[in-house]
């Protein structure tokens, strides 16, 4: 990976540790403890038992396969767009790891329902190409504003999701952490390192130029996505049970950590950024 000369690389170490800053000073109630570092077995979630936790929990997984089929849409109406052999070995990847999780997914939510999801899963594939529009295949900027929204802005949720969650399927959470973690981790990294090999290689001025259009393509997307991200979390509490009343003030901060990360600026230097409750 570049590494950026006034920051360290970005890991999940990194991730880590600025999560636990941003709960330490938004929800030190919360719990630290994610993936498979729970303190006592029976802190472990539960499998969905009514006929209307499955219900919710067959939506919520819906909504996860439809997020990943998403991505892989997106990615390969772009994945010719740019001529960098890089950037299209890393799409290639990331079009088959979020196809195989968008596919354990749906094989999940059949599972548990006893119906094949496949329709459900495109229609709310479309909700998010109606609320992202054009951006993520607009140009380079709407692409990075949508890998930036679909890869790293949620990370927070991420861990809230693995620390508060008190419903699960046992497979879904197996597939969970020997697969789709370590995967994600590679798309963000995959990310940043797209960004940072484009960044490092423009002049001081033309850097000024990069962080304005990027700030300017974030804000569109995180407009388009605020309707949705507050959905899908009331959905979120109502399937797996996750602790959602801070979410909003730890989104807006994981943000604008994200941002500062990558701009290479100081937080204070950013303009004041829509918020999720706009």
């Amino acid at each position: 990976m570049t590494a950026i000369l006034t920051r360290p690389a970005w890991t999940t170490d990194l991730e880590l540790e600025i999560f636990d800053k941003l709960l330490d000073k938004y929800a030190p109630h919360l719990p630290k403890k994610r993936c498979l570092r729970r303190a006592t077995p029976t802190q472990e979630p539960r499998s969905p038992e009514t006929d209307e936790e499955r219900e919710n929990f067959y939506r919520f997984r819906v909504a996860g396969a439809a997020h990943d089929l998403f991505i892989v849409q997106v990615c390969a109406k772009i994945i010719d767009s740019f001529p960098d052999p890089e950037l299209q070995l890393f799409l290639s990847r990331q079009i088959g790891d979020d196809g195989a999780h968008a596919q354990n997914t749906r094989l999940r939510a059949q599972a548990i329902s006893g119906r094949d999801p496949i329709k459900d899963i495109q229609k709310q594939v479309q909700k998010h190409w109606d609320y992202m529009g054009d951006l993520p295949i607009r140009n380079w900027q709407g692409f990075l504003a949508f890998e930036l929204h679909y890869e790293l802005h949620i990370v927070a949720l991420l861990f809230i999701n693995s620390s508060t969650s008190k419903i699960n399927d046992p497979d879904s959470a197996k597939f969970s952490a020997e697969r789709i973690l370590p995967d994600e981790a590679v798309h963000r990294l995959g990310v940043v390192d797209w960004w940072q090999r484009k960044f490092d290689q423009a002049s001081p001025a033309e850097k000024e130029d990069l962080i304005a259009q990027v700030i300017e393509a974030d804000e569109e997307g995180q407009r388009r996505r605020n309707p949705y991200l507050r959905d899908h979390w009331q959905l979120s509490q109502k399937a797996i049970g996750i602790e959602i009343d801070d979410l909003p003030v730890i989104y807006d901060a994981w943000r604008q950590e994200v941002l500062s990360y990558f701009l290479d600026i100081p937080i204070s230097r950013l303009p004041k950024l829509v918020s999720v409750n706009d």
